[in-house]
């Protein structure tokens, strides 16, 4: 016996708009954004102490930034900071050179 309600459903689950796909995709991560965290001076001086410390070794570190919602992670080795602009210049592996806003970073760690 052929059922007529499950060959329309078959159907309507196959189809969907590239326009609808892409509507479910800003939709799936609206909802994984996080709102920026507020970080204590105690967290901030520790970030200080860490950071100076990998300088003056010459140690990478593991950095984890607020991104529009999202945290980025960058490792690599402090290389200038920016007083004026409130940067910091990170060299990765790749010897690429990444911009780094004192506001941005959420941690800092040692690998």
């Amino acid at each position: 016996m052929w059922d007529e309600r499950k060959d329309q459903n078959r159907w309507q689950m196959k189809f969907i708009l590239p326009e609808h796909n892409e509507a479910l995709r800003q939709l799936h991560l609206a909802k994984k954004k996080i709102e920026q965290p507020v970080l204590s001076p105690e967290q901030l001086e520790e970030f200080e102490y860490t950071i100076a410390t990998a300088m003056s070794e010459d140690m990478p570190l593991n950095f984890e930034l607020f991104d529009n919602g999202f945290v980025r992670e960058i490792s690599g080795r402090v290389v200038c900071v920016d007083h004026l602009r409130k940067e910091f210049r990170v060299k990765d592996d790749r010897g690429d050179t990444n911009f780094i806003k004192f506001a941005d970073i959420i941690n800092v760690k040692t690998p």
